[in-house]
């Protein structure tokens, strides 16, 4: 499922740094993030969005919740901000790692010209593990791997050329990097290549794990961009 561009909370990050006028950062697979918990308990649009702008919401037209459930994509449609018995059910069963979809279209009270407009919200959050994985050692030694095996081995000339990489990978239950591909290119081969062999021969990390303690497998990035680009 294509995930929506959204503009609350903040893109958690595992590490971030700068070196050579590069900056560099592993961080998950998503732009925001929920837990299962959350999606249990929620009833209302405001416990899964937060700053809910249910204010100036005068009425709704619908209100639709997309996921996937079981590998398949599941919808269930409401009219109202209360959460019906099909949208609490598809949350209760999304799978890990499958994006939560939310498409509002709502009634509103147009300040200029005081007419009743109608208007659209969208918003998606990415179901995390409750326990997310780990870099074994911590952020710091991640830190110093990155650079002393990536970051410090790119000619500057060629650090000043290349545009922002970002090569995707998974940590698999047993902590093992796997999938790990380059999702969008530097444009120099022998760059790639280095950012995909650095993460590929990564030492292995603390796996991910759902309420239940079961180890599980999550997404991340590795990015590398000149600053300021």
């Amino acid at each position: 499922m294509n995930k929506i561009l959204i503009t609350t909370l903040l893109l958690l990050l595992f590490i971030t740094g700068f070196s050579q006028n590069l900056s560099y950062e592993i961080h998950g697979n998503y732009t925001h993030t929920v837990k299962k918990e959350i999606l249990n308990k929620a009833k209302i649009m405001s416990d899964i969005i937060p700053y809910y702008p249910a204010h100036w919401i005068m009425g709704y037209v619908s209100a639709e919740i997309l996921t996937t459930c079981n590998g398949k994509e599941t919808m269930a449609t409401n009219t109202s901000d209360n959460l019906s018995k099909a949208q609490k059910n598809i949350l209760k069963a999304v799978d890990l790692g499958n994006d939560i979809v939310i498409n509002i279209t709502y009634k509103y009270k147009n300040p200029l010209t005081d007419n009743i407009d109608i208007g659209t919200m969208n918003y998606s959050a990415t179901l995390v593990p409750e326990f997310e994985a780990e870099y074994s050692g911590g952020q710091q030694k991640m830190k110093q791997y990155l650079e002393e095996n990536a970051i410090n081995r790119i000619p500057d000339t060629t650090s000043k050329q290349f545009q922002q990489v970002i090569v995707r990978f998974t940590v698999n239950e047993e902590g093992e990097i796997a999938n790990a591909q380059v999702f969008k290119t530097s444009g120099d081969p022998k760059t790639d290549q280095l950012f995909l062999d650095v993460i590929n021969k990564m030492p292995k990390w603390k796996p991910a794990e759902d309420p239940k303690g079961i180890k599980v497998q999550q997404d991340f990035e590795f990015t590398v961009g000149n600053v300021g680009c």
